[in-house]
Order: C-alpha cells, then sequence, then structure tokens
C-alpha cells in the first residue's frame, strides 16, 4: 500500500483550513441584532450569558428569543424565555442567555 505524499496532505489540510474559515460568519452575525435591555442597561446587538442574580426587568428589541436561567452561569434550570419585541419583570433569575 503506497502512503500518501506528505506536500500532498499539507496542501489539503491547507485547502480545507481555508474554507472553513470562509464559510464559518463572524461571531456578530451570531449575536441578537438589536437591543436588550437588563435591569435598564443597554446591550446593543447581545450574544452570550448575562449575570443577573435577583430581580430582572428586561425589554427584548433583538431579533431573537432570551433564555432566563434559576442559576449564574446560564447552565441551571431554564425557568422561561421572553421573545422578540416583549418585556417583562421577574423576582429572582439567575441568568440570561442571548444567541
Amino acid at each position: 500500500m503506497r502512503l500518501t505524499h506528505p506536500l500532498f496532505t499539507t496542501a489539503l489540510a491547507t485547502l480545507v483550513a481555508a474554507t472553513a474559515v470562509v464559510l464559518v460568519p463572524s461571531s456578530s452575525a451570531w449575536a441578537g441584532n438589536g437591543s436588550l435591555w437588563i435591569n435598564g442597561r443597554r446591550h446593543h446587538n447581545p450574544s452570550g450569558c448575562f449575570t443577573v442574580m435577583g430581580r430582572l426587568s428586561m425589554t427584548n428589541r433583538t431579533n431573537t428569543a432570551a433564555i432566563l436561567y434559576r442559576g449564574d452561569r446560564c447552565n441551571s434550570r431554564i425557568l422561561g424565555a421572553l421573545g422578540p419585541e416583549q418585556r417583562n419583570t421577574w423576582e429572582f433569575v439567575g441568568s440570561v442567555y442571548v444567541q
């Protein structure tokens, strides 16, 4: 059985890596477009986990839902969600996640 030439393997790996860079969008493309207001503070094009730990007043002016969690790292029990163009207040929320 013949082994693959190292130059061919390197060229193929470079081509695959370059294609991945071109096809994967920047992180801002995955962010919620718009503004998320958490306890009076505006987050423009939010993405990721926001720790709240307590009373939460939120207005979602993005194009995606915000998921509410009991714990502070967006990895515990889900309490609910706030859809686009909605607002609400909760007594205790640990964190909010927006993709």
